[in-house]
């Protein structure tokens, strides 16, 4: 055989090889994801985490300089820039797994909720939302994991408005929180790759070559565009938002060429051959040990594959267990509303309102539009062959293609948005929707069951700077118990949050007589809802009944540890991140944000992960305190 033949025999083997591996990649996938549908269909989430129960003798875990409690959007971020130091050994622990294939699919966002993945919390019975949902209970997918919550949510990266940080700055009495400052951290964090050039980008305003990457979706709807026009038609504009303007535009996702870019993934996965950094899945903390003299936390107590663990915190704990589960360990390591930690038989450390100003951006589910537009539907296999190549439905979670940021009547004429819409495209309500919402069969024939797969579009209505406070408790004394969680959404006595949302709905109505909606023929969708029959359909009364039935939770609460200066004020952390009262603790997460911005949690909860990085590494690196903590056992 010449060499020519041979060339020629070689390169076909290895085509015929390449196709052949090309299919079984293929084929997995089609497995994966239909697997992934039928499974969401069926499986039951669990009620506690007594699957992390040990009853065994609590053993000894070593010491770390820091502890770092969660590997979510800033624990994650927290773990990185500490092990940066060489000489600082740093241990996470986390209760869940590392992403993989499954969840690395952005469209994975409905079944992804039936998985470990999401702890599967639900909020005690509401009164003045979440009506229209199965025993008036909202749902609270959390995310469980190494990249916490980003394993699971919308991926939409929006860091809230500048004059946010500026009021931060000054409510807490230091700059650092101010936005000259933050837009230092969030730019640092990001890796913007601009990939769409119809959409608005300045790039003043953005990070390269961060760990954390951030791009627009490929490709735009025509529903999507006909938004955009919409806009412009009406002087709201299209604008890159995170540079602090106004206007919709296309949503700046955190996926790397159309995968998604859990915190995990970009801070922790990418360093972890650093020796001086451990982190422990499957690790379920049960209390902060504090010393009761020096006042100080000395380590950890923790539960990991059937034992019981404590670890000495040589420097200092960093708490980043997220929003509900920063306020239970707090609370069960006697930190916390001294009247409710006696009421359940735990010694009070140090009285704080932890738990106490639970906050949320209320958002609207019940606005959609019929359209004589039909997005085309294709095979699975093609979907995924785009995935592949960062495209496609598959790369991009739950459809979510834009935003738009308005101001209401309360900040007219400020610049500053108080109002959002997110705007879903080829919207399609399935069972597997209403599952995941917990709506009641009701509710979902009255207002999605008939919507025209394809050809409707949603919009959800979320108000921004929202009032309306709620609550997170504990159930008992016992840490495998899941904690107790009132939203109290559209409850503010001044009916601001409703207010808004009516706003929105308002508008939306004026977008629809626009001739760039008139040119897809978009009509309301769905129909009347039941619980509001008694009202005039589509009357200002039937609306506000409505936003009441409908109006549930987007994967952002905060602000139940608050940043300030007083804690009896009700503030639980300083302007360092310090617990009050307790040294040698800190909480770095959403938790700790002082009031609700303009935009979506996870960047900000990033922008403090860096800061608390930062914060240390001024403390400790250039001043190596003299560590001192009792024998434990």
């Amino acid at each position: 055989m010449n060499g020519k033949l041979l060339l020629v025999v070689l390169l076909t083997v290895f085509a015929n090889s390449q196709a052949y591996y090309y299919q079984d990649k293929i084929d997995y996938y089609v497995q994966l994801i239909t697997n992934a549908f039928r499974n969401a269909l069926t499986n039951v989430l669990p009620t506690d985490s007594y699957q992390y129960f040990s009853g065994e003798v609590r053993r000894n875990y070593g010491s770390f300089d820091f502890v770092v409690i969660g590997a979510g959007a800033a624990g994650s971020v927290v773990a990185n820039r500490l092990s940066e130091v060489e000489d600082w050994s740093v241990l996470v622990l986390e209760a869940g797994g590392y992403g993989n294939d499954f969840s690395d699919i952005p469209d994975m966002y409905w079944p992804i909720e039936f998985t470990r993945f999401n702890w599967g919390y639900n909020s005690t019975p509401q009164r003045t939302a979440c009506l229209g949902l199965i025993d008036q209970e909202c749902f609270y997918p959390r995310g469980r994991g190494v990249g916490g919550s980003t394993l699971i949510n919308g991926l939409i990266y929006s860091r809230g408005h500048k004059t946010d940080f500026d009021y931060w700055g000054q409510l807490v009495g230091n700059s650092r929180w101010s936005y000259p400052s933050v837009l230092q951290y969030f730019k640092k964090s990001e890796n913007f790759v601009y990939r769409d050039y119809t959409q608005p980008y300045e790039p003043e305003y953005h990070g390269t070559g961060g760990y954390w990457q951030v791009e627009h979706h490929l490709p735009r709807s025509p529903q999507l565009d006909v938004f955009l026009e919409a806009n412009r038609e009406m002087g709201l504009g299209v604008a890159d938002y995170n540079a602090n303007r106004l206007g919709a535009s296309s949503a700046q996702l955190n996926t790397a060429f159309g995968t998604r870019m859990d915190t995990g993934k970009a801070f922790i996965r990418s360093v972890l051959n650093r020796p001086n950094l451990k982190v422990l899945t499957g690790s379920f903390v049960t209390r902060i040990v504090i010393d009761k003299f020096t006042r100080s936390a000395i380590g950890v107590e923790f539960t990991h594959g059937g034992r019981n663990y404590f670890v000495r915190a040589k420097k200092e704990v960093v708490l980043s267990a997220g929003v509900f589960n920063t306020p239970q360990l707090l609370m069960l390591s006697g930190i916390g509303p001294g009247y409710h930690l006696q009421d359940l038989g735990i010694e009070v450390v140090q009285d704080l309102e932890v738990g106490s100003t639970l906050l949320d951006n209320p958002t609207f589910y019940g606005v959609a539009f019929r359209t004589n537009y039909t997005e085309p539907i294709e095979p699975l296999e093609d979907y995924i062959q785009q995935y592949f190549r960062g495209v496609g439905p598959l790369a991009i979670p739950g459809n979510n293609q834009g935003v738009g940021f308005y101001e209401s009547s309360y900040t007219r004429g400020t610049g500053i948005p108080d109002l959002e819409f997110m705007f879903i495209p080829a919207v399609a309500s399935t069972v597997l929707q209403q599952r995941a919402f917990r709506l009641t069969d009701q509710t979902y024939d009255d207002v999605y069951r008939y919507q025209d797969v394809g050809s409707t579009f949603a919009v959800y209505v979320i108000t921004l700077h929202s009032k309306s406070s709620g609550t997170v408790r504990l159930r008992s004394k016992d840490p495998f118990q899941f904690p107790l969680i009132d939203a109290n959404f559209l409850s503010d006595p001044e009916n601001k949050d409703i207010n808004v949302l009516y706003e929105g709905v308002e508008l939306l109505m004026q977008m629809s007589q626009t001739r760039a909606f008139r040119s897809m023929d978009a009509t309301l969708a769905g129909g009347q809802l039941t619980a509001c029959s008694h009202y005039q359909f589509l009357s200002r009364e039937y609306w506000y009944c409505a936003i009441r039935q409908l109006t549930i939770n987007v994967y952002h609460p905060l602000g139940s540890c608050p940043m300030g200066r007083n804690p009896r004020e009700g503030a639980v952390v300083d302007s360092e991140l310090k617990v009050f009262g307790i040294k040698k603790l800190r909480v770095a997460d959403a938790s700790v944000f002082p009031f609700a911005l303009a935009g979506h949690p996870t960047a900000p909860a990033v922008m403090v992960g860096e800061q608390m990085g930062d914060i240390l590494k001024e403390k400790y690196k250039n001043n190596d305190d003299y560590d001192v903590f009792l024998d434990y056992f």
